[in-house]
């Protein structure tokens, strides 16, 4: 995808009374994905208005109100973006969210990492000592 695309799509998107994307996403075992794609329409949204969307809101579902620019919008994240940072889908994987304001294109990822922590502990005895006890 071009910058010009990108450009052209997020234009239709603010003709459309669009101000804010937030995209969240979640990945662990070897795969991640972008799990939901939602807006806001709030006049002069910063990136606290679009990180406060809710991200299951249905009434706020980018693919319900345009497919064409979701499925662009999810895969220029995905490769250009979230491709390119932290690994969130190996292993125990990680989750987040993309903030992207229209038609700016300025972004805020905040992005999630899980680590396992193992702690290891020994214990040294006898077993037949155990039982006289």
């Amino acid at each position: 995808m071009t910058e010009e695309q990108l450009m052209e799509v997020l234009i239709q998107l603010a003709d459309q009374g669009v101000t804010g994307i937030k995209i969240h996403y979640d990945g662990g075992g070897d795969s991640g994905a972008i799990e939901s794609i939602v807006y806001t329409d709030k006049e002069d949204a910063n990136f606290i208005d679009i990180d406060l969307i809710s991200t299951w809101n249905e009434d706020k579902d980018l693919e319900k109100l345009n497919s064409s620019a979701y499925a662009t919008i999810q895969n220029f994240a995905h490769e250009t973006l979230l491709d390119n940072i932290e690994d969130w889908w190996n292993n125990e994987g990680g989750y987040g969210e993309l903030l992207i304001k229209v038609p700016s294109g300025e972004y805020l990822v905040n992005n999630n990492i899980r680590i396992m922590k193992v702690e290891e502990y020994n214990h040294h005895g006898n077993l037949f000592k155990k039982t006289e006890e």
